[in-house]
């Protein structure tokens, strides 16, 4: 696929970020239309360690996963299609993103239920990748936007260009449609991110991308979560040039992957 390179980077940054000692790994929400290659380019980093890939997931499977990712072994769920779990009714997708927004974020300490009786020494999370088409999306973004989920994941959305949907038919054509999986060989690393860095993140990415995501959908965040998850895909980024100090060009190349993090279907390139 001639311009996904930068969603292939973005993805290895969200895996990577479950490597950075000490922060919380970013979870990812993937939009386009449909045969765009979304699950194919998910499905290329599903052979790291640490990953697992779901085609589906109900609110007792995430249960049934919990003690796998609190050993560890579980680190980044990816879900190659989001409206499996939002077009359930009402009552099971609200139960079903609640605890998503629980466990990628402050992590699941205990769970008391009549089925469910489970409590953790500390809190178990881990970050997710899903996907799904921007129809489906703007069908159901009243519920991922009430329920919080929104604000928890960093978008990335795209369309292609003419010439590249050509060139798409080219590889199909001549059979070079298969998948070319991502090893990243991944390791736990303590990673510094300057201060003057983390404000140019702030100054020239966050309060440009939550604009735009305020704008499209409607929310009113004032881009905390935000902040914090690009500066841990900063780290994310040093820490896949096996280095230890966030970089300008770490920065800089989240910089050009900003004009993705929105809502709007941007043309890759």
């Amino acid at each position: 696929m001639h311009r996904a390179d930068v969603l292939r980077k973005f993805l290895a940054l969200v895996v990577a970020s479950a490597y950075v000692k000490g922060e919380k790994s970013v979870s990812a929400l993937v939009l386009a239309k449909p045969e765009s290659g979304k699950t194919y380019m998910l499905t290329r980093f599903a052979v790291n360690n640490g990953v697992v890939f779901l085609s589906d997931l109900t609110y007792t499977g995430l249960i049934s996963l919990l003690e796998r990712i609190r050993a560890g072994a579980v680190k980044t769920i990816l879900i190659p299609d989001m409206l499996k779990i939002v077009g359930r009714k009402e009552s099971a997708v609200m139960n079903l993103i609640t605890f998503l927004n629980e466990l990628i974020e402050e992590g699941v300490k205990g769970i008391m239920t009549y089925n469910h009786n489970l409590f953790f020494d500390d809190f178990v999370r881990c970050n997710i990748i899903s996907a799904i088409t921007s129809v489906d999306f703007f069908a159901t973004k009243y519920e991922l936007g009430r329920t919080g989920f929104l604000s928890r994941v960093v978008p990335f959305s795209y369309a292609y260009s003419y010439e590249d949907v050509e060139g798409i038919f080219r590889e199909i054509m001549e059979g070079r449609n298969f998948i070319d999986y991502e090893h990243l060989k991944l390791k736990s690393k303590s990673v510094d991110l300057p201060f003057e860095l983390a404000q140019r993140i702030r100054e020239r990415i966050t309060q440009k991308v939550v604009d735009r995501i305020n704008m499209t959908i409607g929310l009113d965040l004032y881009g905390f979560r935000l902040q914090r998850n690009l500066q841990v895909l900063a780290k994310a980024s040093a820490l896949l040039r096996k280095d230890n100090v966030v970089r300008e060009e770490d920065v800089a190349e989240l910089e050009k992957m900003s004009e993705w993090f929105n809502y709007d279907f941007n043309v890759l390139r």
